[in-house]
């Protein structure tokens, strides 16, 4: 994500989805993309847009992954570990993912928050493992970041961005100011990039709702998480200029998909 996933502030310090994604991307930039294709993906139905395969975006995160865990303290607890694990992956059977390979790691940080890398490489930090006093608590977590995953999120929006800087270079040969080709570049982030995020994070919330139910976890526990979460966060920014929406329309979203599906009243 690009601020805390599951808090209701903004943090400046820890690991970031932004700052994964360009460790990730960095290295994608080198690999020799295929032609542009969109394709409709089987979990949510949509046409994407993308440039990138999942292989070649699992192959640059290697190194985004390696250097997370070399700067993060891991969190050296057994039980813990081994729970993280247990649900994980019964959530990704849920996702219908369980026969691939998956990667949970522990980190030791107060943050709460979780993160996922392409090549099924999931973060999960102490803080929010410690709030997480249900395995329904943790496995929303986990639905949340295995959505992630099948949504092809990392490749979609790899390929929007790369999209967007190349119309933005070929904009910037007809614009003499600085200020304006500023303004220009401002208009993209707010107007496309933030709301795509947004949209991303709301996709993987309906996505993890649906594993975490289908793995046998009680999907109306998405609601009290995702209200401790918000009681327990700060002042963040408006929506239009955030990456994740809103907490109160987050969990009103997911209370009204929750109850459309039966699995209600929430």
């Amino acid at each position: 994500m690009c601020a805390n996933c599951y808090g209701s502030r903004e943090q400046s310090t820890g690991w970031k989805r932004r700052d994964l994604m360009r460790a990730a991307v960095g290295g994608a930039a080198l690999l020799a993309l295929p032609a542009c294709e969109t394709t409709t993906n089987p979990e949510t139905g949509r046409g994407q847009f993308i440039l990138v395969s999942d292989e070649q975006m699992a192959q640059a995160a290697l190194q985004a992954w390696a250097q997370v865990r070399q700067q993060t303290p891991a969190w050296n607890n057994r039980s813990a570990q081994q729970r993280l694990e247990r649900v994980g992956l019964r959530v990704a059977q849920g996702a219908g993912r369980g026969g691939q390979q998956w990667e949970f790691q522990l980190f030791d940080s107060p943050q709460k928050n979780a993160f996922v890398l392409p090549g099924n490489k999931v973060g999960f930090y102490r803080g929010l493992f410690e709030m997480s006093e249900r395995d329904d608590w943790m496995a929303t977590v986990l639905g949340h970041e295995v959505g992630h995953v099948t949504g092809r999120h990392a490749a979609e929006r790899y390929s929007r961005e790369m999209a967007t800087q190349t119309a933005l270079q070929v904009a910037g040969t007809q614009i003499s100011s600085r200020a304006a080709m500023a303004a220009l570049g401002l208009g993209a982030q707010v107007g496309l990039s933030l709301p795509f995020s947004r949209e991303q994070e709301s996709e993987a919330d309906v996505l993890g709702i649906n594993y975490m139910q289908a793995a046998g976890y009680d999907p109306r526990q998405a609601i009290p998480f995702w209200s401790a979460m918000n009681a327990g966060g700060g002042s963040r920014p408006p929506e239009f200029l955030s990456t994740h929406p809103d907490p109160a329309n987050r969990i009103e979203r997911i209370r009204g998909y929750i109850n459309q599906r039966g699995w209600g009243p929430v």
